[in-house]
């Protein structure tokens, strides 16, 4: 995988932590427990202790982030870096998002708050959160959907946790996001199938690229456009999950078509239903299934 580095650090030798978290999408905090806990990076130090990074050193993020897309568990990398290149890798891997999904899945059934708060600190700070999600936290709370009273009863103790969680880890990491505005709204849908703990998860990834991402909420979509014009806003992210109003849809997303103003990213079940609106082409929409995808095109974005 070829390293890309923003046109700002693309000449310079060394960077701080910051960059390499900028670049990468790896929260700095993930980034010292990589290499405290797991030797996978030796960062070069100044006069006063801070750590710098080269090349070589971005590359390595984006290899262990390839590993860790693949099942890896973090704990494994560190040998596979060694041995072989993950493109030319073929065998079989047991996933770890597989037995994380099962460690707390078996918190959750015995409501056990305190080993689901460390699991969940622990899963955050040694993975990059669109893997999280990706990989274990959205999957788990579709498993968790439905009427049945106990997945009820689950599902709203773990969203109770998880978002205490999330809220806490925003507040830390809006300090250091300076960079575009992304504004991130939820678009009103079936209140069973909340997309509150999504757009959390995204608003986070969000600030550990260290945009300046806000969000909204619920909002009507009308209501959502003028919002992102009155902030400024880069570019709008819209979130829905579950059943979803389409006539709505289609009416609102032709409207922002035909404004061609600020550029939508579209997340979650909505990206999935975009594609049988009807709607002509766009260079303004942008359908992402997965959080993954959803800064891929906000990162491409930005670049335009």
């Amino acid at each position: 995988m070829a390293i890309e580095l923003s046109t700002e650090i693309a000449g310079v030798d060394l960077v701080p932590i910051r960059e390499i978290s900028r670049v990468t999408g790896v929260n700095t905090v993930t980034l010292r427990a990589w290499e405290r806990r797991y030797g996978l990076l030796i960062p070069q130090r100044t006069s006063k202790g801070h750590r710098l990074y080269s090349r070589n050193d971005i590359q390595q993020v984006r290899d262990i982030q390839t590993w860790l897309g693949r099942g890896v568990a973090i704990s494994k990398v560190k040998s596979l870096l060694a041995e072989k290149k993950a493109d030319d890798f073929i065998g079989e891997i047991d996933s770890v998002w597989v037995s994380l999904s099962a460690e707390i899945h078996e918190h959750i059934n015995v409501f056990h708050r305190s080993r689901l708060e460390n699991s969940l600190a622990d899963v955050f700070a040694l993975y990059p959160v669109e893997m999280v999600a990706d990989y274990l936290l959205v999957p788990l709370l579709g498993r968790l959907q439905g009427d049945v009273i106990g997945n009820v009863v689950k599902r709203a103790f773990f969203t109770n946790v998880l978002q205490e969680h999330l809220q806490a880890a925003i507040y830390r990491q809006r300090q250091a996001a300076q960079g575009e505005r992304i504004i991130l709204v939820s678009v009103p849908g079936n209140p069973v199938y909340s997309s509150n703990l999504e757009a959390l998860l995204v608003n986070y990834s969000c600030l550990v690229h260290q945009y300046r991402a806000e969000y909204m909420g619920h909002l009507d979509l009308k209501v959502a456009q003028l919002c992102a014009e009155a902030l400024q806003a880069k570019i709008i992210v819209l979130i829905g999950y579950g059943p979803l109003n389409t006539g709505e849809l289609q009416l609102h997303l032709t409207s922002w078509q035909e404004k061609n103003v600020i550029p939508v990213v579209l997340a979650g079940d909505l990206a999935l239903v975009y594609p049988v609106l009807g709607l002509d082409e766009s260079e303004v929409m942008h359908p992402c299934t997965t959080m993954q995808q959803v800064h891929a095109a906000i990162n491409q974005l930005v670049k335009e």
